[in-house]
């Protein structure tokens, strides 16, 4: 029997957990879980049809530039990962999104 308790946790338990206690970037995620992008992308989708069947939802904070401010209104929709490159002045200094489990 392991120890530590995380060693047998998934990699969804624990996201609904930090999430549940707090909010956290894209790229802390990807750190913490030694993910890709396209697989943290995968269970955060998974985890925000888990969190909407027990009455929560998963709140996305959307990327911005921090060279021109530009939002990406409507991307998360699509993508949870953050873009490469800002469509407005090309910038590439973009704050990644941000998630948190919240109540409706």
């Amino acid at each position: 029997m392991p120890r530590n308790p995380e060693a047998i946790e998934t990699v969804r338990r624990r996201l609904l957990r930090w999430l549940d206690e707090d909010e956290y970037d894209f790229e802390a995620l990807r750190d913490a879980l030694d993910l890709g992008v396209r697989d943290l992308e995968r269970h955060l989708r998974h985890v925000e049809k888990t969190l909407r069947g027990r009455g929560s939802k998963l709140r996305v904070t959307a990327p911005h530039c921090r060279d021109c401010g530009f939002g990406f209104p409507g991307r998360t929709a699509k993508h949870l990962h953050p873009p490469g490159r800002c469509p407005r002045c090309r910038g590439e200094r973009i704050d990644p999104p941000r998630f948190r489990a919240t109540a409706r």
